[in-house]
This record gives C-alpha cells, sequence and structure tokens, in this order.
C-alpha cells in the first residue's frame, strides 16, 4: 500500500506544531522536516521535532539537512573542511539521537563550481562510515551539479549510502529527465515530488507543469520506496486557498497520480 508525504514546509508561515496537524488533517501518512530549530512564532528544539510529529500520528519519511556550504566537503584547505565536516557528522549523531532513521544531504550547492573530487571522497568516506557505524540511512538529492552526487553513489556501495530523487531538479535547464532515477532506482530511498515548467525548479503540484509523471511514478514503484512525498507551494491562485484547503488538494493529486 503506498503512502503519501509532504515536506513540513509548504508555503505557510505557521507554528511547526500547527503545520503537522495540519498535514494529518489532510490524511497525509509522513512528513518531510528540515534539520534547524525553528524560532518563529516561537522556539522548537529541532530535537523534539521527530517526537512531535509521531504524537500527532505523522511518520517521519525523511529529515533534510542544511545544505549551505556543503561545497566545504570538497574544499583542499584542511581546517574549513575538517569543520564542516564535523557538522555534518555532528548533525548526523543528533538525527540518530531523536530516532531519525534517513536523513537527506546535497553533495554541493550553487552553480558554477569546480570541486576537488579527492577531498570530496575523503569526506563522504568518513559520513558513509559514521552512517553504517549508527545504522543512519544517508540519501544523497540530485541537485544541478549531479556530477558530485553521481561519484560518490559511485564511490560508495554501503547499504547506508542511497539516493533522494527530486522530480523538478530533474527536469529543469537540461537534466537528465527521468535517467537518474532509472539508473540509481536500486538505491532509491525517497522521492521529492514536484513540478515545474523546465525552466525553474518552481515546487509546483505535480500535473501542474511539464514533467512526465506516469514515466517518473512507474520507476518509482519498480523500488523499495513506499512514500510517495511532494515538496511544494502554492502558485498564483493556489495562494488565496488556507492552509488546509492547499494540503487537501496535494494529497487528492498525488493519490490520484500514483492510483
Amino acid at each position: 500500500m503506498y503512502k503519501t508525504g509532504i515536506f513540513n514546509w509548504f508555503g505557510y508561515i505557521l507554528p511547526i506544531q500547527e503545520r503537522l496537524e495540519l498535514i494529518k488533517e489532510a490524511n497525509f501518512d509522513s512528513v518531510m522536516l528540515w534539520w534547524e530549530d525553528e524560532t518563529i512564532p516561537y522556539f522548537v528544539d529541532k530535537m523534539n521535532f521527530i517526537s512531535l510529529a509521531n504524537s500527532i500520528g505523522l511518520a517521519v519519511d525523511n529529515v533534510h539537512l542544511p545544505f549551505e556550504d556543503t561545497n566545504l566537503l570538497w574544499s583542499d584547505k584542511k581546517n574549513e573542511r575538517n569543520k564542516k565536516l564535523t557538522t555534518v557528522l555532528t548533525w548526523l549523531c543528533d538525527c540518530k539521537k531523536s530516532n531519525v532513521q534517513k536523513v537527506v544531504m546535497h553533495t554541493n550547492d550553487l552553480e558554477n563550481i569546480s570541486l576537488n573530487y579527492k577531498m570530496g571522497f575523503e569526506s563522504f568516506n568518513e559520513i558513509v562510515k559514521l552512517a553504517e557505524d549508527i545504522d543512519l540511512n544517508v540519501a544523497i538529492e540530485n541537485t544541478k551539479h549531479f556530477e558530485y552526487s553521481k561519484f560518490i553513489l559511485d564511490e560508495f556501495k554501503s547499504p547506508k549510502l542511497g539516493f533522494c530523487y527530486d522530480s523538478s531538479h530533474d527536469f529543469v535547464n537540461g537534466q537528465s529527465k527521468g535517467l537518474i532515477l532509472n539508473q540509481y532506482k536500486n538505491r532509491l530511498m525517497c522521492v521529492h515530488l514536484s513540478d515545474n515548467d523546465g525552466l525553474k525548479d518552481r515546487h509546483w503540484l505535480p500535473t501542474k507543469g511539464s514533467i512526465d509523471f506516469k514515466n517518473i511514478i512507474n520507476i518509482i514503484k519498480e523500488t523499495s520506496v513506499e512514500s510517495f512525498s511532494m515538496e511544494v507551494y502554492p502558485y498564483l491562485n493556489e495562494k488565496s486557498l488556507s492552509p488546509i484547503e492547499f494540503l487537501n488538494k496535494a494529497n487528492n493529486i498525488i493519490k490520484k497520480i500514483i492510483s
């Protein structure tokens, strides 16, 4: 039985508990979370996110690590690389302490970059070793420079390292349009589903843009992934919808395309 999920930031500024309660009210099975403390309108420690979601009746599909300065993991400057690596390793340990089962991370950030593969290998070697030691699944997401994610996936065959497929990232500005999903489907751990117009990463609801979801969904169904999770925000006339109206619309759409 396939399940549906959504990122807990879905375009409305609300306290995290209210967002989670609305996601549950809209009959989603799971939620994706961002690994940073909430500060608006009041402080909520990220270490409490998992228990909060579970208490509301939501499973946590995955937790997304912050991706700012991720390029430093490939830096030939030892001090700055080690500093960033230590931060990532700490996040992984904290996620495990919070009963997170799966984290998503980017291998790189920004555009027009040229990274040092040797240093990247050394950093991700430490990340993979820790993931194995603490029994935590780490999913590498496809971003604009997929060559770096491909390098990591190809170099490390650990069962604790897998692939997070973002449909919008893969259908913009000459990306693979499903080819990498098929290539790495045996490593697939989770998905970020949204639509776009082929020009920008729009985070539209599926079927609003030009992505071939029939093919994408069929490939995902060949894998062990059970949760069809979306990373979407309201667009144009959808912004007049209340949060629960938007969530209901989102869940109805994803259920329709996976049925």
